[in-house]
């Protein structure tokens, strides 16, 4: 629907959806422009108007639901908004809401007499009826106009210790609500039955909710008895198993809306918490498969959410529901999307299956391991499956907790960069894949490492080509890092030999992503651009910011569908290349924290962060980067506080926060600057020692520390121009660093 004029809007309910169809047909003198089970709309030309029917029972207003105007703009409708909000008349806000089997964005207001109005503008059409419905309880007649009572949704309630016979009385597409009060500590109840019978029920848009008594982890004895009340408990799950559970069912977006952060019980040393999440069940799907979709790889198969198989090169029939879910995502970017049915020309046979390896380099702060998570987010999204490989010069990485935090599957590699430990990374795919069976491998090198095209992806590409499809090398640069290493901007920057290996990642690179450019404006980024451009005109070059999640799109559709770049490998002087590592401190600790009392892990961090910078200050240290993150004992698991710092004169952020108060846990420190390794732990454990002083009780104390500048790069393989006997070559096999 395109919006050229105001169009006036009303919605009625009806009782028999079908024959109020085939009535309105008849008076307009036109087929409806939308027609699903639970929703009809009739696009009239003259007078211009948008008439809905909702199929349901009168509400406090009889047949009318509501009436309203379908607006040609956003500013429109803002201006209509704050002239009814200035005279007094509250408003309900809705941003970019699904409803109606549209995107739009609206307001609600009632009349004095208690008639409710929506305004809105539409974006774009939706195959999903969406969750959002007229707000007749959350905006009450203020203005005058008594109003009846509204009918409350139909809702279906099951509690612990009442009988259940499935399936359920209740018909198709009779409730909008779902509560299931302890109904999963029942041990006589099939769960994942009744789930999908309390799917049939439901509307389109309609919620279920399951609340009751969950462990940490499985336990042995699922069984438990407790004390009291809670002895009519008969089963405990453990929570992670929940939300699988109502995806398997049909739910989408299942949620936790509530998870005790102490365990009211425990069992085998596990707490027992309590627990309230909900989902909600998808938009009507049609029967009708009159869309056609051809997976293009790169796996020989895979599934979307709705349980369609997609083999590579096949065609495959869809509804228009599950079709525009594919299309309206990046998995459009590795899919052929036909509107009609029809056999595209290509193979129909399945072809070999190969994993994605991808790997994402960039100077050490630039924004890999947020990159990285997002990727793999966005993947596990798509229904691909996905292992993780982090790498530094020591053990004990800040971005391993980070990234096994989220739930991937994360295989850590210490003691040298990939590509001086080439057979480990190889070792470390070959563990991932016998364990997560990923779809896609995702790499993150050492952040002072370069020369991965030669040492680590043409190698695995000859050596392993049958087993991996090596996506496009994408290195993340730091912008504020970049303009100084490249003279636009004074401020803080490395010395000569560090800058080289800085520059030299980007001389390599495939694709060069400006990453965090929304700390620079849009003048900053194209002189940066500009530059970058200028000095390697063979990389695609994007901005993106990770944290802010824009601009990654691009990014990722080039990793997923692009391969990497064939051409000689760059020439590395590995002499300066080591001198540049070695002027490089790095540090790594792991703390043990525990007090007397409570006390606030996000203010601890943030205090910690700002004395070790200050004392790096001082001894005039350039950091490049300092992360942190603590773990609470007491804590769900995979709950962490995170800080980050990327540049000495630059502020600490919090990436992730804890929200209660803790009384102890693991601080797990990762530290590297251009300065001595000593002057590094010095100024750790002076920052320990002064910011536990203001925490009551709090003692801190170093588990295990490893601080050292890195040795000569001697890569295991390096394929392309024979240099090896070169001045700054290496030795082919002689080991790593």
């Amino acid at each position: 629907m395109s919006t050229s004029v105001r169009k006036f809007h009303l919605s009625l309910n009806v009782s028999d959806l079908n024959r109020s169809v085939a009535f309105y047909r008849v008076l307009f003198g036109l087929d409806p422009a939308k027609h699903h089970a639970d929703y009809a709309k009739f696009e009239v030309e003259s007078p211009p108007t948008v008439f809905s029917l909702i199929p349901g029972r009168a509400g406090a207003g009889g047949s009318l639901n509501h009436v309203g105007l379908c607006l040609l703009d956003s500013e429109e409708l803002v201006a209509i908004q704050m002239r009814l909000e200035q005279a007094g008349h509250k408003t309900l806000r809705e941003d970019g809401v699904a409803c109606c089997y549209s995107r739009q964005t609206k307001f609600w207001v009632r009349d004095p007499d208690g008639v409710l109005l929506e305004l809105y503008v539409f974006h774009e059409d939706l195959d999903d009826h969406g969750d959002h419905h007229s707000p007749e309880s959350e905006l009450p007649t203020l203005m005058g106009g008594d109003t009846e009572a509204v009918a409350p949704p139909v809702t279906w309630t099951h509690r612990l210790g009442e009988a259940l016979t499935l399936p359920l009385a209740q018909d198709v597409f009779s409730v909008q609500e779902v509560v299931l009060e302890g109904t999963l500590n029942a041990t006589s109840i099939d769960l994942p039955a009744l789930l999908k019978d309390a799917l049939r029920i439901l509307k389109p848009g309609g919620t279920v909710s399951l609340h009751g008594l969950v462990a940490d982890r499985p336990l042995a004895d699922p069984s438990p008895p407790l004390p009291g009340p809670a002895a009519a408990v008969q089963h405990v799950p453990d929570f992670p198993t929940l939300v699988p559970l109502l995806h398997e069912a049909g739910f989408r977006n299942a949620r936790f809306t509530k998870l005790s952060e102490k365990g009211y019980f425990e069992a085998e040393g596990v707490p027992l918490r309590e627990v309230l999440l909900s989902a909600v069940k998808p938009g009507f799907r049609s029967a009708k498969k009159d869309q056609t979709v051809v997976y293009l790889g790169p796996q020989s198969a895979m599934e979307d959410d709705f349980g369609n198989r997609f083999i590579k090169g096949s065609p495959v029939a869809l509804n228009l529901h599950d079709w525009l879910s594919l299309k309206n995502t990046a998995a459009s970017s590795f899919a052929l999307l036909q509107p009609l049915v029809e056999t595209p020309n290509l193979p129909t046979h399945p072809m070999s299956s190969k994993a994605r390896y991808i790997m994402i380099g960039g100077f050490l702060g630039a924004g890999k391991t947020t990159t990285v998570g997002r990727l793999a987010k966005h993947l596990s999204d798509q229904g691909l499956r996905v292992g993780l490989i982090t790498n530094d010069q020591a053990g004990g990485l800040v971005d391993t907790k980070l990234l096994r935090g989220q739930g991937y599957a994360t295989e850590e590699i210490a003691g040298g960069c990939f590509c001086c430990r080439f057979n480990t990374l190889v070792d470390a795919a070959s563990k991932l894949a016998n364990d997560a069976k990923p779809d896609v491998f995702i790499a993150e090198p050492v952040g002072s490492c370069t020369d991965l095209v030669a040492t680590v992806t043409y190698p695995l590409r000859r050596m392993y080509g049958d087993a991996f499809t090596v996506a496009p090398l994408s290195v993340l640069v730091d912008p504020i890092r970049a303009r100084r290493v490249f003279g636009l901007d004074q401020g803080g920057t490395f010395s000569a030999k560090v800058a080289y290996i800085f520059k030299k990642q980007l001389e390599e690179a495939d694709i060069i992503v400006i990453s965090k450019s929304d700390l620079i404006d849009d003048a900053q980024r194209e002189e940066l651009r500009t530059v970058l451009a200028k000095e390697f005109p063979l990389a695609k070059i994007v901005t993106a910011s990770p944290r802010q999640e824009t601009g990654l799109d691009e990014l990722f559709a080039s990793l997923m569908t692009n391969e990497q770049a064939r051409r000689n490998p760059m020439a590395v002087d590995y002499e300066v290349y080591a001198d540049g590592e070695a002027l490089l401190g790095w540090l790594n600790a792991t703390v043990t924290l525990k007090a007397d009392d409570e006390f606030d892990a996000n203010a601890f961090l943030k205090q910690l962060a700002l004395i070790v910078q200050a004392r790096l200050q001082q001894n005039g240290a350039e950091i490049a980067h300092f992360k942190m993150t603590f773990s609470p004992d007491d804590g769900i698991g995979g709950e962490l506080a995170s800080i980050n710092l990327v540049r000495s004169d630059y502020v600490a952020e919090l990436g992730m926060e804890l929200d209660e108060p803790t009384t102890g846990g693991q601080l797990i420190v990762n530290l590297r600057a251009e300065a001595d390794p000593a002057s590094l732990m010095d100024a750790v454990k002076d920052g320990l020692a002064e910011t536990t002083l203001n925490f009551f009780g709090l003692k801190a104390t170093i588990d295990h520390e490893e601080h050292f500048r890195p040795g000569k790069p001697t890569p295991t393989h390096r394929d392309g121009e024979v240099v090896m006997e070169t001045k700054g070559g290496c030795i082919p096999g002689s080991g790593c660093c």
